[in-house]
């Protein structure tokens, strides 16, 4: 049976993985966009895969306080790694545009 999932924040294993693997996949897409100056591109990239990484993250760190033994510390920090790499990209992109 399959768990559906009734939120915001993913309910197993498997799909944190999944989510986690694809937010990675999105910083090297960032990587490349703003090595070849493509700004706009790179910017979009990285808020729409920082969301990802949010969404894992924070799935993860309540698995995490659900259960123990589910989440591992290396899954948690790792993903919390991404999102922060992610969110500076972000963060870089709005200081950018914006002159902050």
């Amino acid at each position: 049976m399959k768990k559906e999932n009734k939120g915001f924040l993913l309910r197993t294993v498997p799909q944190i993985n999944r989510w986690t693997g694809i937010s990675g996949v999105g910083f090297l897409l960032y990587l490349g966009a703003a090595a070849l100056e493509l700004r706009l591109a790179a910017d979009l990239i990285a808020v729409v895969f920082a969301l990802i990484a949010l969404r894992a993250f924070l799935s993860a760190a309540d698995l995490r306080g659900r259960d123990k033994e589910a989440v591992t510390y290396n899954l948690l920090w790792g993903t919390g790694a991404l999102t922060l790499l992610l969110g500076a990209c972000v963060a870089l992109a709005i200081k950018t545009r914006f002159g902050l």
